[in-house]
């Protein structure tokens, strides 16, 4: 089944901090299936967050919209759980290593991603996911299960309409580049040949091995295959391949060094072969083999560099998927609201008292 973004106030969570006895106070409780109280400390958590991102305080009635968005995401997981709907461990995690493969624009597993945090930031995965969104990696994922079994649910009861959903026609999709050409922008673009050796327990041999082949590479850089040939050997003591790197501040964070390294790599010439690097994991070198500079795409021109999907064929399945988000969430708010009767769910204060509680 497809996964698309949908929004309907689940927003990710940051950390409570400690919990008075006010936060514990119950505001609202969903009972389609089995009773949910809301609490006070929910709520404010929930808050925190949209405050962060709009920049401001919010007001009285922004804060009840954002009660009646954790009421409708209550709802609807507990609709989802009553008709049967229980989303695998294997789900979440390959969501999850969808999501950060998106993040960094290459694709990574969860074991890969957390080895990058180690060498970066020396902290753990969880510490890491702790530190940028408050949640542990268990949380998160129960964050990501949330969205799954709303998806699911709203792909169960709205397919038809879900699936009715039109392509773009070639008119449509020459008048979104025209309109949005300014957009399609290329960076600079250098390619390079890496060469890498993890160190593990083996410290001085993987640098002996770099040291070797960066000899050789600076010898005569048509070594690049036998290098490539040879790193795919079983029990290869190193892994090399091809790797394009745009000049931008996105590319030095991935690659884990400041904006002024990275711009060292684009003085370099083609052909030019770069001394032996170490970093914490492991020893490496590369050599340059071509460099782009930045341009408009063209249509027929490819997104990635050493891609095959043309831009005109981005774009197509751009417009498909804004349509099937905008037809999700379209199909979520008529799922909710038919949810949300009054046997259903209660706010358990109103009035003056209601306002004076969200006045915090």
């Amino acid at each position: 089944m497809k996964r698309y973004l949908i929004s309907f106030c689940m927003v990710i969570v940051l950390s409570a901090g400690a919990f008075a006895q006010t936060t514990l106070q119950p505001i609202a409780e969903v009972k389609l299936t089995a009773r949910a109280p809301i609490t006070l400390g929910q709520l404010k958590t929930r808050v925190s967050a949209l405050e962060k991102e709009l920049g401001r305080k919010m007001t009285v009635e922004e804060r009840k919209q954002t009660l009646d968005g954790l009421i409708n995401e209550k709802l609807i997981v507990q609709a989802a759980e009553k008709d049967g709907i229980k989303i695998m461990d294997s789900e979440v995690n390959n969501y999850f290593n969808e999501y950060v493969s998106s993040q960094l624009r290459r694709q990574v597993t969860e074991t890969d991603f957390a080895q990058l945090i180690k060498e970066n930031t020396n902290m753990s995965l969880d510490e890491y996911m702790k530190a940028q969104n408050g949640m542990t990696l268990a949380e998160f994922k129960n964050f990501l299960r949330t969205q799954l079994t709303a998806q699911a649910y709203v792909m169960q009861k709205k397919q038809k309409e879900l699936q009715s959903i039109a392509s773009p026609s070639d008119d449509q999709i020459r008048s979104y580049y025209e309109v949005n050409k300014q957009s399609f922008v290329q960076p600079d673009i250098v390619q390079l040949f890496l060469v890498v050796a993890p160190k593990e327990n083996k410290a001085g041999a993987a640098k002996k091995t770099i040291e070797d082949i960066q000899k050789k590479l600076t010898a005569n850089i048509k070594a690049t295959t036998e290098i490539r040939t040879k790193s795919q050997e079983k029990n290869s003591a190193y892994q090399a391949g091809e790797l394009f790197v745009s000049k931008t501040e996105l590319a030095a964070e991935q690659l884990g060094m400041p904006m002024e390294e990275l711009l060292k790599i684009f003085k370099m010439k083609t052909g030019e072969v770069s001394p032996v690097i170490e970093t914490g994991a492991n020893y490496q070198c590369f050599v340059v083999l071509e460099k782009k500079d930045a341009k408009i795409l063209g249509l027929s021109d490819v997104v990635e560099p050493g891609g095959n999907i043309s831009l005109y064929e981005y774009i197509k399945k751009m417009v498909i998927m804004q349509r099937q988000n905008e037809a999700l969430n379209n199909a979520l708010v008529s799922v909710t609201n038919d949810l949300r009767k009054a046997e259903n769910f209660k706010i358990l204060q109103t009035g003056a008292d209601f306002d004076k509680t969200l006045s915090w």
